[in-house]
């Protein structure tokens, strides 16, 4: 699964305050990337451009996540779904807003969508799920440990 995430939508939401957001923008990325790493999947964080931006799209990275300002008076739902027209199998993106607009063409264009309390949820659902198997692997090893002693002993 790809992930296309609305950057601005995504942190607006979890600010509430736009001059906080742009002077955190890299600590809410780094944030991000912690938070989503163990999913393993690619990532795009897209941003709309601005004004003094050049005509193209400004392409960044942060580790293995993708950070695009898109080109001046492009907006990042208009990169967006462009992006996911381009692909063989729409199916495979997911499009992360809470702009209900962006959402519905995304839906339109094959791609999967949630909105960014259903993604954080789902986030935070995995997170769990992989402290849980982790620590049943770690009982079980130490399991697996305490059997063989015992069997070891028995073969003596």
């Amino acid at each position: 699964m790809n992930y296309w995430i609305d950057g601005y939508n995504f942190f607006f939401r979890l600010t509430k305050n736009y001059t906080s957001m742009r002077e955190q923008e890299r600590e809410l990325l780094e944030k991000l990337y912690q938070t989503m790493r163990h999913l393993k999947s690619p990532m795009t964080v897209v941003f709309d451009g601005r004004e003094k931006d050049p005509p193209e799209a400004l392409l960044r990275n942060l580790r293995s996540m993708k950070i695009v300002y898109t080109p001046a008076k492009q907006t990042a739902d208009e990169y967006i779904l462009e992006m996911i027209e381009t692909v063989l199998n729409p199916d495979q993106e997911m499009v992360v807003s809470s702009d209900r607009e962006l959402l519905r063409q995304a839906k339109q264009k094959g791609a999967r969508t949630q909105t960014i309390e259903e993604f954080l949820k789902a986030l935070q659902s995995k997170k769990s799920k992989s402290s849980e198997e982790k620590k049943q692997t770690q009982e079980s090893s130490a399991e697996f440990a305490r059997l063989l002693k015992i069997f070891e002993k028995k073969e003596s």
